[in-house]
């Protein structure tokens, strides 16, 4: 993996797709002691969601693989993502919410923004990487 291929805006979306993919597991409701946890609800949309805009992220950044840029589409895509994400983390606040749901709102949030500023950055040309100096021998 190589996570020096990301820009800012990208390590912002991957940490808050982490967040995401974390709340689905904790608990969305809590009242009296009694708890249900996100994947017994929404949670399961919003990990598939997670997961989906990981693969994305992973596939056109060039982490896993070849050295490649983010292209418009699969920023917008992540944008769509990402802003679903955080409505139904908005949707489903309530007064009983418990501690996945906050990450999944505000994971979902960070998300957004992560993918806006992306798109708000100028495409950069694929550079090669410079050459080892030679020793001389």
């Amino acid at each position: 993996m190589k996570l020096g291929r990301l820009t800012v805006p990208q390590r912002i979306s991957g940490v808050a797709i982490l967040v995401v993919a974390l709340g689905a597991f904790l608990p969305w409701a809590s009242i009296f002691g009694i708890s249900k946890i996100g994947i017994e609800g929404d949670g399961v949309i919003t990990l598939v969601l997670s997961v989906a805009g990981a693969v994305i992220l992973a596939a056109t950044t060039g982490v896993v693989g070849s050295e490649r840029t983010s292209g418009r589409k699969s920023s917008i895509a992540l944008l769509v993502l990402a802003t679903l994400v955080a409505l139904v983390g908005l949707v489903d606040m309530n007064g009983v919410a418990a501690i996945g749901l906050y990450l999944t709102l505000f994971g979902g949030i960070a998300w957004v923004v992560g993918a806006v500023w992306q798109l708000a950055l100028p495409k950069q040309p694929v550079t090669a990487p410079a050459p080892e100096p030679q020793a001389d021998v």
